[in-house]
């Protein structure tokens, strides 16, 4: 059986590699610099301890992905730059707080696979602890991709105009059911989030994410009941995409806000027998 721990340390030392497919897919990235900010607090010896019997087998697998993603994040941006490569060009991405803190994230995550796997000591490794003294650095700060690091124009004048950009995984409700399928989902947004709903489900194009108050796979049912009552009517394949890319939901282990997988929300909406244990019971409200 996998442990809560356990699925938080594959979190973890998966977290560039999702990011770097994110990226290259197209996939909004409003989740990831927050994400990350909390990463970068959570006590990961702490965690290994508590699932050392369970990674012996996974410390290989992390630290050869480690060692891919610093290839990885070393090109994310760097393709519109190619024609200027002998240029001194400043490159937003690779300068932007974000990928400097990913950058060292990754660096420590592979110093600690690496430790696992050679069975060296966690807590008094000069790599490790070079490593780590780098990534506290990032700690406290507000992680900024190059999409708002520089903001050209006042906040609301940039949400004015963003409210105006197309949506690239809008959501197809029937308009009668609209007002409905929205209020369902507001018993269970936290309450800085629910204005934002709103205007999601409305089509606007969002910066912030969603954050939720009860687990995922209750609010990807919720989707699927209603793609099989007809009120979604656009592809599962885009309501999972929606859902990856704008709903964060509470780990109670890490109390960190997360995306639910794509495997997960998949098997999700796409299952056809019950779920075994008790889901929180979204409500399609009249």
């Amino acid at each position: 059986m996998i442990t809560n721990e356990l699925q938080n340390l594959s979190y973890i030392f998966n977290f560039s590699k999702i990011f770097y497919e994110s990226y290259h897919k197209k996939v909004p990235l409003i989740n990831f610099p927050s994400t990350l900010e909390k990463l970068i607090n959570t006590d990961i010896i702490q965690l290994i301890k508590s699932s050392e019997l369970h990674i012996i087998d996974k410390a290989n697998i992390w630290m050869e992905e480690a060692y891919l993603n610093f290839e990885r994040i070393s090109k994310i941006g760097v393709e519109a730059n190619k024609k200027l490569i002998l240029e001194l060009v400043p490159n937003k991405i690779q300068d932007c707080s974000f990928i400097q803190a990913l950058t060292a994230f990754n660096e420590r995550n592979y110093n600690i696979a690496n430790c696992l796997v050679n069975k060296k000591s966690l807590i008094d490794n000069e790599n490790l602890i070079k490593s780590q003294i780098k990534l506290d650095a990032f700690k406290g700060i507000s992680l900024l991709f190059p999409y708002d690091e520089i903001p050209k124009t006042s906040n609301n004048t940039q949400q004015h105009q963003n409210q105006d950009k197309p949506l690239k995984y809008n959501l197809q409700i029937q308009h009668i059911y609209l007002d409905r399928f929205t209020n369902s989902l507001l018993i269970h947004t936290l309450d800085d989030s629910k204005e934002d709903l709103k205007k999601l489900l409305q089509g606007h194009y969002m910066v912030k994410p969603i954050k939720f108050s009860c687990p995922a796979n209750s609010v990807i049912k919720f989707f699927r009941e209603r793609h099989e009552d007809g009120v979604i009517i656009n592809s599962k394949s885009n309501t999972k995409e929606f859902i990856h890319a704008f709903f964060l939901f509470k780990n109670n282990k890490t109390k960190i806000y997360q995306q639910s997988s794509l495997s997960n929300i998949t098997n999700f909406l796409t299952r056809k027998t019950s779920q075994s244990g008790t889901l929180t019971k979204i409500i399609f409200i009249e």
